[in-house]
């Protein structure tokens, strides 16, 4: 008996392990299809489309349903063509497509400009019109970031979440965690906690470095110099600029692969993940599932990852953080086995794995 088909839409550049891990979860039960988007923002743009449209014009009738991972450009066609075609279409929500912080140009909602503009309109029109849009964190609905303008005087929070500029949506929004597999972040027990901090994030410019809190990480490290400080995902220009700073107790890195990272996970006693915007935090459950003490910025899903098991930074202070970090620096290893069993228990990519497979069914269920 032939299996129903799923056609599973991401940006060519987005190849992170959680969306694979909905691709695989997929492919489990259905014949699933990858179409990796190639859009980028210049005037190739339009040709990109022409392609994207022209393989939907011809092959969405073979598709039961159409699950994307971020709403962005390359969701607009998919979405369009799926209610021509009256086939079900999903839309994974990860953040930047729940947003608008126009001082680092963090959000798809953002309208500055003629082609941010456009962006906004495929956003919208593709969260209008998806069947269901699933999100990895309940900020990402609604919410207020008390802590991005912490540091000025009378500093406003930022509100965002999709309901703030969609607020007639309707009731299609489900937050579905993304899920952490505890054989794959298994702790070697042979690799001691070194007391050092790390952070891991793909700063491939200047505004994703202070997205990430790197800049504040910088800070806080000179006035901890008895510290060590690892930084993870560096570009070529970051990696020069920093370097002629000779900062002693910073390590910086570029990008690593999986196993590597999973090695100085290992390794570091305390994570932290000081962003600015942030929706489900992966980089910081990947290292809470390795026994790393996490220390976070109140900001999203970070507070809600970390529970009990860290410290929460309240305001952008690098000697606030300083603090947290040396709370940490100096808790039990045991605040880290904690760290791993709260994401076991409330992030599992089981769970994700079975709500997936809810929810897909359902769909394919309703289009029969």
């Amino acid at each position: 008996m032939a299996r129903d088909r799923i056609l599973f839409v991401k940006h060519y550049k987005t190849n992170t392990k959680f969306i694979f891990n909905d691709c695989d979860i997929l492919k489990e039960k259905y014949d699933v299809t990858v179409y990796n988007a190639v859009i980028k923002k210049n005037l190739s743009i339009v040709f990109s489309l022409i392609k994207q449209f022209t393989y939907l014009l011809f092959n969405t009738h073979k598709f039961k349903v159409i699950f994307i991972w971020f709403a962005d450009y390359h969701s607009f066609l998919p979405v369009m063509f799926a209610k021509f075609f009256n086939k079900k279409s999903v839309i994974a929500i990860g953040g930047f497509d729940a947003t608008d912080i126009p001082e680092i140009e963090m959000g798809a909602f953002n309208e500055d400009d003629l082609r941010k503009k456009i962006r906004s309109k495929f956003l919208r029109y593709s969260l209008k019109n998806a069947d269901k849009l699933l999100v990895v964190d309940d900020s990402l609905i609604k919410n207020t970031n008390n802590y991005i303008h912490s540091d000025i005087p009378d500093g406003k929070p930022v509100e965002d979440g999709i309901l703030n500029f969609i607020p007639d949506i309707g009731n299609k929004i489900e937050v579905v965690y993304t899920g952490f597999d505890e054989m794959f972040f298994k702790v070697d027990e042979k690799l001691k906690k070194e007391n050092f901090v790390l952070t891991v994030g793909n700063s491939f410019n200047d505004n994703e470095f202070r997205r990430k809190g790197f800049d504040m990480l910088i800070e806080t490290s000179k006035i901890l110099p008895d510290i060590e400080f690892v930084l993870i995902g560096l570009n070529e220009e970051q990696l020069k600029s920093l370097s002629e700073q000779k900062l002693k107790n910073v390590k910086l890195i570029s990008y690593v692969n999986m196993d590597e990272l999973k090695r100085y996970y290992n390794k570091a006693k305390v994570f932290a993940q000081l962003s600015l915007f942030e929706g489900q935090p992966n980089s910081l459950c990947e290292a809470m599932m390795m026994e790393c003490i996490p220390v976070g910025s109140d900001v999203n899903g970070i507070p809600g990852v970390i529970g009990d098991t860290g410290f929460i930074v309240y305001k952008k202070d690098k000697f606030e953080i300083a603090e947290k970090i040396k709370e940490a620096i100096n808790s039990d290893e045991s605040l880290g086995k904690a760290a791993r069993k709260r994401i076991m228990d409330n992030f599992s990519l089981e769970r994700r794995r079975n709500k997936i497979l809810e929810i897909t069914g359902e769909m394919i269920k309703s289009s029969s």
